[in-house]
């Protein structure tokens, strides 16, 4: 008898249990139709069903250059009702024979696998892109790559901004400002992952391009900025200690364009040595405003981002993925000049 009463209490606890969780589940459910009655269903008109699915695999920069990429591709995105998915991949630890990290190729290949309608990807310069393509082209997955430069090896359908034609501008304004009497130090973007050998440089060769144009002006002194946080304060310091006749520096990114404007800031120099900076954030802005940095030269990231969309459009549509898309820059003064 006492074993049967037993049976009988657990048998009356499972029951309880189980009518337990059936009333939370219904209750969960009873929740989720409410909530859902009180946005979508009385809200119609505002919700988007996407029509095409693409997938974006970018670094993770603390360089607004990125962010805005990615603002300009989901801009584009959204007239077109697509839906973006991002992949953020780490921007250092990369893999040996690779500028990519390991987590950007996992991203790819669960990229590919997963057959969006579109995938675009950022690079480093270096980088080996046609590998890419080639495994993109086997998954018949429309592909578009992106990079800051063209690579050495130029590749189908690349999005691009022009670091030559950069040079050549951000050269063309400090020679405008000084003349003859030029004397320039360039600040060059950090071997780590390394991007191009000196002679390569893009934005260098544009530089003496213009330089060599104009028979104007001197390029007196190059540095790499280093990787550390005060990579560009360093080769700012190192160059002004050698090569003390500089009177304008030329940056080729938002972090030597503080840095140098920091070190110009601590040795009463404002105005004594001009600077032209690369791109544009809140910090760039104040400095232009207060006449510390003369001028910056801005890639369009926006345009990128949305150009890298419209490249897909044009292949769902049935245009081939020829050619390289060029984005050019443009040139913001501080409020002296």
């Amino acid at each position: 008898m006492r074993k049967t009463r037993v049976i009988l209490f657990f048998i009356l606890v499972l029951a309880f249990l189980l009518f337990g969780i059936t009333g939370y589940n219904v209750y969960v459910i009873g929740k989720a139709r409410e909530e859902l009655s009180r946005t979508v269903l009385k809200h119609p008109t505002t919700v988007r069903n996407a029509k095409r699915h693409v997938i974006a695999i970018l670094p993770l920069y603390i360089d607004p250059f990125i962010s805005s990429i990615l603002q300009g591709i989901q801009e584009e995105a959204e007239t077109s009702q697509t839906a973006v998915q991002v992949f953020h991949y780490p921007s250092e630890g990369s893999t040996t024979g690779s500028y990519l990290p390991a987590e950007a190729f996992r991203y790819f290949d669960i990229a590919v696998r997963s057959a969006p309608d579109g995938l675009i990807m950022h690079f480093p310069a270096g980088e080996k892109v046609e590998q890419f393509i080639e495994k993109a082209e086997r998954y018949r997955i429309p592909f578009v790559p992106m990079a800051m430069d063209v690579p050495l090896k130029p590749s189908r359908g690349f999005v691009t901004s022009d670091s030559f034609l950069q040079g050549r501008e951000a050269a063309s304004v400090a020679v405008g400002l000084l003349g003859k009497d030029a004397q320039l130090g360039v600040i060059l973007p950090s071997g780590t992952p390394n991007s191009f050998t000196l002679a390569e440089e893009p934005f260098l060769k544009g530089a003496i391009f213009e330089l060599d144009k104009r028979g104007k002006g001197k390029i007196v002194a190059v540095e790499r900025e280093a990787v550390s946080i005060l990579g560009g304060e360093e080769a700012c310091i190192t160059m002004l200690q050698n090569h003390p006749e500089i009177n304008a520096f030329l940056c080729t990114s938002i972090r030597s364009t503080i840095s140098v404007a920091q070190v110009i800031i601590d040795r009463g120099l404002v105005g004594k040595i001009l600077i032209i900076g690369t791109n544009e954030n809140t910090d760039i802005k104040r400095l232009l405003e207060k006449g510390v940095v003369q001028a910056t030269i801005v890639r369009d990231a926006l345009e990128m981002g949305r150009a890298a969309v419209r490249r897909l459009e044009q292949i769902w549509a049935g245009t081939p993925a020829m050619g390289i898309i060029k984005i050019n820059s443009n040139t913001k003064f501080g409020r002296n000049l």
